[in-house]
């Protein structure tokens, strides 16, 4: 559970040094997804996932949605 409040915690972060208006990106949507994809692939492995999720995966796609 401590990867997932990592993460998340990155996330929540990163949404704050952005403008209100640009919190919604589909960038940053996907981040959250990944997110709850990653709880999943930790919590309910049988469920699977529809695609690979890990935290440096999250991480990767946190940077770019900053980036751009």
């Amino acid at each position: 559970m401590a990867v997932v409040h990592e993460v998340t915690a990155e996330y929540q972060a990163a949404l704050r040094e952005v403008p209100e208006a640009a919190r919604s990106r589909p960038e940053f949507e996907a981040v959250r997804w990944l997110i709850e994809e990653l709880r999943v692939n930790l919590f309910a492995q049988v469920l699977g996932t529809p695609v690979p999720v890990s935290p440096k995966r999250i991480r990767s796609a946190l940077a770019a949605a900053r980036s751009g």
